[in-house]
């Protein structure tokens, strides 16, 4: 009985820990080991590498977009990467009259592998990476460039704001997303944060290091940064705007195929959980990645264990009705019959930690996603 007490306990912080608990501990650290870094209005050389693979309906937009963009002229260059694009995404970049628009035609090889290829042929002292749905406001390469005055900045990333109707009507950021951009603006305070925004992002290039083609690059790219010495921070004020993903299915799917690639690229990369060499960043990495990637089990573990505690103790049974109530609710929002708060954060809960299932039964089967298609 002591043992499976132990364990629902354990089970139980575990499952907590990433989501409230750390980012709770990360907020109090930020407050006595705050590392400011500076910010100007100098203006590098900047390459904005566009991801595209047949983005025929948005590309133009997209274009369009980057070249209303409040920056000189002289020192932008937009790059539209197409990875073997099969519809006229190439012929409506052919369609611009613009010097400062280049298109990379490459055969299908995957994101990671044309990015490879593009970034030597590209001329910024920065690069920043975007997707074609991904629209900017019009300061935003300024908010990115300011950030590398300071000459410890390796890598900046941004966050993502939803909106609808066109682009015209921002929906207010959900729990999750709150969540972790302020995790990610404490973990910046402290050190470096982990991972970046793969739909707006900035490295000084002298810092890229080729990737490997199964390689997923948002998280990748960050993590040799910071073996090179040099910090990843978020910037609040760096955003794009995108709209929602086509429907639960696609999202099960994209956060499988995350879930998937991030933990080949850990595997890969067990050095930086080494807090000797790493300091703050491993702890960080082991918490925000690692530790999150495991709640579907700690989850699991934590329901089973009430279970079998249930029979003559009330709390451990109002635990497992609650978790009942939870997963029901998630059901239900995920299938879209309610739109309660509620419903929503528990859909989002309920699929997202599937979907991190269904990503370690491919990694743990050797399968890698190294080609991709856009979940729109």
């Amino acid at each position: 009985m002591q043992v499976l007490e132990g364990a629902f306990w354990f089970c139980l912080f575990m499952t907590f820990y990433p989501y409230a608990i750390y980012p709770l501990l990360v907020a109090a650290l930020a407050r006595s080991k705050n590392r400011p870094w500076q910010q100007s209005d100098a203006c590098p050389r900047i390459s904005l590498i566009i991801s595209v693979f047949n983005e025929e309906e948005i590309i133009h937009q997209k274009v369009e977009n980057t070249l209303a963009l409040d920056y000189p002229e002289e020192l932008l260059e937009i790059v539209v990467v197409s990875d073997g694009s099969t519809d006229g995404t190439d012929e409506v970049v052919r369609s611009f009259h613009d010097k400062r628009v280049i298109l990379k035609a490459y055969e299908r090889a995957g994101k990671t592998a044309c990015l490879n290829r593009a970034i030597d042929e590209v001329r910024g002292e920065v690069v920043v990476f975007t997707d074609a749905n991904s629209m900017f406001p019009e300061s935003m390469l300024k908010n990115i460039a300011r950030n590398f005055s300071d000459a410890e900045i390796g890598l900046v990333t941004g966050w993502t704001k939803y909106c609808r109707a066109g682009f015209e009507q921002e929906e207010a950021p959900g729990l999750y997303a709150r969540l972790e951009m302020l995790t990610k603006d404490f973990e910046s305070r402290i050190s470096s944060c982990v991972g970046a925004d793969g739909a707006i992002f900035a490295i000084r290039k002298e810092l890229y290091r080729r990737l490997e083609t199964c390689d997923i690059n948002d998280f990748v790219i960050p993590l040799n940064v910071v073996g090179q010495g040099r910090r990843v921070v978020l910037d609040a004020d760096v955003y794009c705007l995108e709209e929602p993903a086509g429907g639960a299915k696609k999202e099960f799917y994209r956060q499988a195929r995350i879930t998937n690639r991030t933990l080949g690229a850990i595997w890969r990369n067990l050095q930086y959980l080494d807090p000797v060499h790493h300091g703050w960043f491993a702890v960080f990495l082991l918490s925000h990645k690692v530790l999150r990637f495991c709640v579907p089990f700690f989850a699991a573990g934590m329901l089973a264990t009430s279970c079998m505690l249930l029979p003559g103790n009330v709390f451990y049974g109002l635990v497992a009705v609650v978790l009942g109530c939870f997963i029901v609710a998630g059901g239900v929002g995920w299938l879209g019959w309610t739109q309660t708060r509620f419903a929503a954060l528990s859909g989002t809960f309920l699929l997202t930690n599937l979907a991190q299932v269904v990503g370690w039964f491919r990694f743990v089967m050797g399968r890698a996603d190294t080609l991709w298609t856009p979940q729109r």
